[in-house]
């Protein structure tokens, strides 16, 4: 802070002083010849300070000026500057700038100084560890990354670069890869032709410019797109950026994307793009490093045949795509070596005299059109002449017949694989038609099984569903069963309001039936077996003469669902009451009663529910016999109880038998037990000591097995006389 004072001191030469500010306010006179002084006041003063002046007065005295000035929050330099009329115009105009000039780069630095810590601040992310916070589960924070256990405030305040994943199953990695791919093939065409061609170099040079250095931006881009890419690690998506950083620096790819983008185009500041006139290569050849970043648009490519619908269309235009680019190399190649050896020095080598010949589009077609006679083979090409040539030929045709004749194959099985549907189908109706000319089915018959055939072949029917989705497992099966079944199986009057999982059950068991014009789908009088839903077509249910029309039916309808459900009293048998008959081709889903059944097994509630469902149609006909059927449903109530208690009457026996066999099993161990010890004890009496004993106890385990006492009582009793005689005696014969 500067501070100007004007002092009226004329006749004095010490008519302007100086002081430096300090703790004491002292009178402190400073040399004449000293004008300024720079003062320090420390950081711990008083907000407010006090500063006095003595200026000499011509009478002698000294006259006293004191001002208050507010003291900066921080370290400054104070220079009390008094005004001397003895400096001329141009000195004080030059210090008022020098200490303008001081000013003004001490509130730059500090401006900057504030700005640097707010960018660290903003970027540096620092977690504090909390003590009352439970430690997050390693083996999860090792997939979900730090942030997945932060509190909501710590993550709130880290930086964005920390939580930055990009998932690569997501459409957005997918553009993006599309992105990369048309940088990756601008630079396979664009990088070698006007590397070559010093025509297409100087054509438009601020166009190639801009999409160079385009391209370069998107290289960049990847780079951080593919270094926060996730990948799996047991089963689960890394969404740690830390750990998707670390992972992709320590893999082969970073290096090819490094030297990818490596700055190159430094070399134009010595090698002028500009100068390239009739000169090969011309210096945009130093960016060739851009290829290496081919390996993804091959990702590009994998992911789209995946994802197309027609991968074999797809894998023909790859093919077709690779086959141009070498085309296109080769016919770039063959260009530079014609620079080398000489524009028409000879027959082979392109001949540059004559203005036709030296326009770029005839350059590069007759390059193309060698290069495309080369490698493929086909026709004739100038006779080389010297050993250059002779050597670049034989590469061509060696790269050619091994090049080619692997992508020619990859066509045919290509083609081959479009028409394999086609194969088999075809293939089938072959059997068909040799079968009924083998057993000389009719001509009628045979021309409506053709027709059969053909029919569904072009509706897209021939395809068995059960080996086409047998690679899949039961789950996603179970959902595109579900995605394709539920809203017509949800048409049946008896399934609505069913559980989902038996509606789940019965998608499954759907199976898929096509009818010709005047097949009949069920007569009257059949034993139903199957309910049938109408998926498309158009049905008319007929009477016995076959030519009355009594009902029709189209899509949505269903028929035949009362009859696989076995109700007792249904006054029909559970067959069939009337003809239906397909009046063109007709789509018809089938269910079975086995798989109707089958499902219902594990859903007994929705088994009595369809039940009542179906006794409620049965009954707005007029079908049911209520005495059959409340007797039927007695006898059912009275079979099961019957079984119930029987089943508790088993389970019962079953406790019992494992308490026995349990009790059984502690008193046969316990006996072994007892039974050692009393071996043990007896092997240590004399041998004859105890015959007599063991005879009367033999005898009285007789006697007890003829009495009903029971085994263990008697072993009981043994052993107590056992022990009690054979002491006895033993001390007897020891006195």
């Amino acid at each position: 802070m500067w501070t100007y004072m004007m002092a009226a001191a004329s006749a004095d030469p010490l008519a302007a002083h100086t002081r430096r500010l300090a703790a004491s306010h002292r009178p402190h006179r400073e040399p004449p010849s000293q004008t300024t002084l720079s003062n320090h006041v420390p950081p711990s003063e008083s907000c407010s300070q006090t500063t006095q002046l003595d200026i000499p007065r011509q009478d002698g005295g000294i006259a006293r000026l004191s001002g208050t000035e507010r003291c900066p929050d921080t370290e400054s330099s104070e220079v009390i500057r008094i005004f001397d009329p003895s400096r001329t115009d141009q000195e004080v105009g030059a210090m008022e700038d020098t200490c303008d000039s001081i000013r003004n780069s001490e509130k730059l630095h500090r401006r900057l100084h504030r700005l640097t810590n707010r960018l660290q601040r903003m970027w540096k992310c620092r977690p504090r560890k909390r003590k009352k916070d439970r430690e997050p589960d390693g083996f999860l924070a090792k997939f979900q990354g730090s942030g997945a256990s932060a509190s909501p405030e710590h993550s709130a305040t880290c930086c964005w670069g920390h939580r930055l994943a990009i998932d690569p199953t997501l459409p957005f990695h997918y553009r993006w890869l599309l992105v990369v791919s048309l940088a990756v093939l601008y630079n396979l065409v664009f990088v070698v032709g006007r590397a070559v061609f010093w025509e297409l170099n100087n054509a438009v040079p601020g166009v190639w410019y801009l999409l160079d250095y385009v391209c370069d931006a998107i290289y960049l881009l990847d780079i951080i797109v593919h270094a926060h890419e996730g990948y799996l690690e047991q089963g689960l998506m890394v969404r740690d950026a830390k750990r998707l950083r670390q992972h992709y620096f320590k893999t082969a790819r970073w290096r090819l994307d490094f030297l990818a983008i490596f700055p190159t185009d430094l070399a134009y500041f010595w090698w002028s793009p500009s100068s390239c006139q009739v000169q090969v290569p011309c210096p945009v050849i130093v960016r060739t490093n851009r290829l290496l970043k081919l390996s993804r648009m091959w990702q590009y490519f994998e992911k789209t045949e995946t994802r197309t619908g027609y991968p074999n269309a797809f894998r023909i235009c790859k093919v077709v795509l690779a086959i141009l680019v070498l085309i296109h190399w080769n016919a770039c190649l063959y260009f530079a070596i014609s620079y080398v050896v000489g524009f028409g020095s000879d027959n082979w080598v392109y001949n540059l005299n004559g203005a036709r010949n030296a326009s770029l589009a005839r350059q590069y077609i007759y390059s193309f059109y060698w290069s495309t006679l080369t490698l493929t083979t086909i026709g004739e090409t100038p006779q080389p002449e010297n050993d250059a040539e002779y050597l670049f030929v034989v590469a061509d045709f060696l790269a050619g017949v091994l090049i080619f004749a692997t992508i020619v194959g990859n066509i045919g099985s290509m083609i081959s694989n479009m028409n394999v549907a086609r194969v088999e189908f075809q293939n089938r109706m072959d059997g068909v038609k040799q079968y009924m000319q083998f057993r000389k089915v009719s001509t009628e018959l045979e021309a409506r099984v053709i027709r059969w055939f053909a029919y569904t072949w072009a509706n897209k029917q021939a395809l068995d569903e059960e080996r086409v989705l047998g690679a899949l497992p039961d789950k996603l099966k179970a959902e595109i069963a579900i995605h394709v079944h539920l809203d017509t199986l949800k048409q049946v009057r008896i399934f609505q309001d069913c559980e989902p999982g038996l509606l789940e059950e019965l998608v499954l068991k759907l199976r898929l039936q096509v009818f010709s014009p005047g097949d009949y789908i069920c007569r009257k009088g059949d034993v139903g077996k199957e309910m049938y839903i109408v998926k498309r077509g158009r049905l008319i249910v007929v009477a016995d003469d076959g030519k009355t029309v009594l009902a029709t039916l189209g899509a949505g309808s269903v028929f035949g669902e009362v009859s696989v459900l076995e109700i007792a009293g249904n006054r029909t048998g559970n067959r069939r009451t009337a003809n239906v008959r397909s009046l063109g081709y007709s789509d018809l889903f089938c269910l079975a009663k086995r798989d109707l059944w089958e499902a219902l097994a594990d859903y007994p509630d929705a088994r009595h529910s369809l039940t009542e469902r179906g006794c409620q149609l049965l009954r707005k006909d007029g079908l049911l016999d209520e005495d059959v059927f409340q007797g039927a449903k007695q006898a059912k109530d009275s079979i099961a109880d019957k079984i119930d208690r029987l089943e508790n009457t088993v389970d019962n026996l079953q406790t019992r038998l494992a308490r026995l066999l349990a009790e059984y099993s502690s008193s046969h161990a316990k006996m072994k037990q007892r039974l050692a010890r009393v071996e043990r004890r007896e092997s240590s009496y004399p041998s004859d000591s105890c015959s007599e004993l063991e005879l009367e106890l033999d005898e009285e385990q007789g006697a007890a097995g003829g009495a009903g006492i029971s085994v263990n009582q008697h072993r009981r009793s043994f052993q107590r006389a056992r022990r009690s005689n054979c002491a006895r005696r033993y001390k007897q014969n020891t006195v």
